[in-house]
């Protein structure tokens, strides 16, 4: 069977996705390669060394210093963009006509989402933690009215005419959508029962490692191993240690450290919850979809949360679900 992936590039969660299915799909079936938007800072290397990555305009979000998402910059830099996007799609439809996949598999990418329009003979399994926010059982959360109508815009865009795997922490009943455990690369499934003297922190942006700093100056006692995408240079205390991206040494990392601190997306949070790591989420500023994931890992008991670093709200243990998150595979195939 022939497989095309589109993946969302915004931060690594979907990235990690695409790696993990690719880890599960690969031996049986050929994946031709992934359609990926451009981003300033270029992909992560553990992305880069797993595909053939087919380069492409794509949206934007806008960030300030602090991760804090800009949504009005967000909207004008993507319709000035417009003709290139256009340029875009017309450039993935073409590919697609020429390669002439069985299946596409779309981890979020609003642009591969649409191509279903045009090629209805191709079935598409559409993948987000982001499509569970549409089910009765997700915690709702206040505000952020323009957010929540943008989240539902890509939902949908995202999954025309497809199959919606939506990926949750915890098993629930919908008639929408395919409730389907988080897809983790099968290192994450393999454990250590040696515990190292360290707190993991990733984080989504590296604009939020002066705050980190301040953390570990705060809590000398701490040593902290800090992951993120990494452009500038930082003067940190000697109990911190600040590494670029990494996914295989990030996984060693994660299988021995004594707690997780991490932003508020699903990728790494799942991880910590299979590993059984006390969680601490910091999600990002007037980011929707972060606070969502926070108050849906705290309500189920999966995590504390706090609006900035602060080392000492990390809880003391973590529960896990690990009959759940096994299921992965047995739901992955019965949908393809």
């Amino acid at each position: 069977m022939k497989i095309l992936f589109g993946v969302c590039t915004e931060g690594n969660g979907h990235t990690v996705q695409a790696i993990s299915m690719k880890q599960r799909l690969g031996e049986k079936h050929d994946i031709i390669g992934v359609f990926a938007a451009k981003k300033e800072k270029g992909f992560s290397k553990f992305f880069k060394d797993e595909f053939n990555i087919i380069e492409f305009d794509g949206f934007d979000f806008v960030f300030n210093n602090k991760g804090k998402v800009i949504i009005y910059r967000t909207i004008l830099k993507n319709w000035i963009k417009l003709p290139r996007l256009i340029y875009s799609f017309i450039k993935i439809c073409y590919i697609i006509k020429k390669e002439k996949p069985d299946v596409i598999f779309n981890f979020y990418e609003p642009l591969i989402g649409l191509t279903a329009l045009f090629f209805p003979n191709i079935k598409y399994i559409s993948v987000a933690h982001q499509y569970a926010m549409n089910a009765d059982v997700y915690p709702k959360i206040k505000g952020f009215y323009i957010q929540k109508m943008f989240i539902k815009l890509i939902n949908w865009v995202t999954s025309i005419k497809a199959t919606k795997l939506a990926l949750s922490f915890y098993e629930f009943e919908d008639d929408n959508l395919i409730p389907c455990p988080p897809i983790l690369r099968k290192e994450s499934y393999t454990f250590n029962n040696n515990t190292e003297d360290f707190v993991l922190v990733y984080l989504m942006h590296e604009d939020m490692v002066p705050n980190l700093i301040i953390q570990a100056v705060y809590n000398p006692n701490i040593k902290i191993q800090c992951f993120t995408k990494l452009t500038k240079k930082f003067e940190c205390p000697s109990n911190l240690t600040l590494n670029n991206l990494d996914g295989k040494l990030f996984q060693e990392k994660m299988k021995v450290c004594k707690a997780v601190v991490c932003s508020g997306g699903f990728e790494t949070v799942s991880e910590a919850i299979l590993q059984k790591k006390p969680l601490l989420m910091i999600p990002m500023e007037n980011h929707y979809e972060q606070y969502c994931n926070v108050n849906d890992a705290k309500l189920h008991g999966y995590a504390e949360w706090c609006d900035k670093i602060d080392l000492s709200k990390i809880p003391n243990n973590q529960r896990g679900n690990d009959i759940w998150f096994n299921r992965v595979g047995e739901i992955i195939n019965k949908v393809l």
